[in-house]
């Protein structure tokens, strides 16, 4: 019996599923996206797989579960770039949780079209696989970005948006802000609470101008790292109440909702 194996078709399979299943992890675990060293990572270790593939049809045996462990923890590292064994754990173990799903609705969809005759069921061609795997990364990126929406709102509405108006350097900008129990940013020099406000916000009003940044560490499941900082002129709320000379740290992703511009902590609550 021949086989035939087409090396590019394999390499398109394994890339599209892991750059998928990359794009799917950062959503949960509210990893910053990272385009290019998404596309690069997956590119990459998809051409290992292929390369095992090849050394077993030549009669050299690979062992399935050392192979997949090594691409699996090299993917990981590679894209997310954890910051402890504990976030690196919390990758890996999403990932498999959400490959086992994928994989559960290609074999369904291959089950289903097979007895119902829409379409032969073809082991091992590789061209059916890429057929059904395409499918199910759109559905599945279909039923992703529902639950997506319908979790933001949930947490939104756990949440309290406010209408506030914030004035730094003779600037005047409408702007809603989110109180986030979660977010327990401080300044390591002050002890003081950090807001978060979005790149766009920060260009509205001016900054840096001629102030220099007060780095202030965060750490997230998704990594860790610096976010430049600067103290603001007031924030004042429809209540009456207001912060004055507050800090604020600029990050380019907050909210899945592009209408809110402001983090505050609780601790920074009116």
């Amino acid at each position: 019996m021949v086989i035939c194996f087409y090396a590019d078709l394999y390499w398109i399979l394994n890339f599209t599923m892991n750059l998928f299943l990359l794009y799917i992890t950062a959503w949960w675990l509210h990893e910053p996206a990272n385009n290019r060293r998404w596309v690069l990572s997956a590119a990459v270790c998809a051409i290992f797989p292929v390369i095992v593939t090849y050394i077993n049809n030549c009669g050299l045996n690979v062992p399935g579960l050392i192979s997949s462990a090594s691409e699996l923890a090299l993917l990981v590292w590679w894209a997310y770039r954890p910051g402890s064994i504990r976030e690196f754990f919390n990758c890996i173990v999403s990932f498999i949780v959400f490959s086992a799903l994928a994989a559960g609705m290609v074999f369904m969809l291959k089950g289903v079209s097979a007895k119902s005759g829409i379409l032969p069921e073809m082991e091992g061609n590789q061209k059916f696989s890429l057929f059904f795997l395409l499918v199910s990364v759109f559905m599945l990126f279909i039923i992703f970005r529902f639950l997506r929406a319908s979790i933001a709102r949930q947490d939104l509405k756990r949440r309290s948006v406010v209408n506030a108006t914030l004035v730094h350097n003779g600037m005047k900008k409408e702007i809603k802000a989110l109180y986030d129990t979660g977010n327990h940013l401080v300044s390591p020099y002050t002890g003081e609470p950090v807001a978060v406000i979005s790149k766009d916000l920060s260009d509205c009003i001016g900054l840096p101008g001629n102030h220099a940044p007060l780095l202030i560490p965060y750490h997230s499941i998704g990594g860790c790292g610096l976010l430049e900082a600067y103290r603001l002129d007031i924030l004042q709320f429809q209540d009456g109440s207001s912060r004055k000379e507050f800090l604020a740290a600029v990050s380019d992703n907050i909210c899945t909702d592009k209408e809110i511009q402001m983090i505050l902590t609780s601790s920074g609550k009116p």
